[in-house]
């Protein structure tokens, strides 16, 4: 007399999602947060550690891992005018 076999485990497949916030190359911080205003074509891009924002045109089609990666790009050419915040504690909060 056999057993009963046992039932096959099914493996869930983890999806790899996009990331939201990104690692800021000036102070190394995962605070870099990029919006993307469609209507525009403009990307804002801002760090909330360090304060530096800086604004790049896009095209409709970019997502913001494509942006981070112009971003980068360009930082460390020195191609973007890197401006800085103060932060203040309200915009933490």
């Amino acid at each position: 007399m056999g057993r009963r076999r046992k039932g096959r485990k099914v493996e869930k497949r983890v999806i790899p999602r996009l990331p939201k916030v990104f690692e800021c190359p000036n102070c190394g911080y995962k605070s870099l947060y990029i919006e993307i205003k469609r209507k525009e074509n403009v990307a804002n891009i801002s760090c909330g550690s360090c304060g530096i924002t800086a604004t790049l045109n896009v095209p409709p089609i970019y997502e913001p891992v494509d942006v981070y990666g112009d971003f980068i790009d360009k930082f460390y050419k020195g191609e973007i005018p890197i401006k800085k915040e103060k932060i203040s504690e309200e915009k933490l909060i």
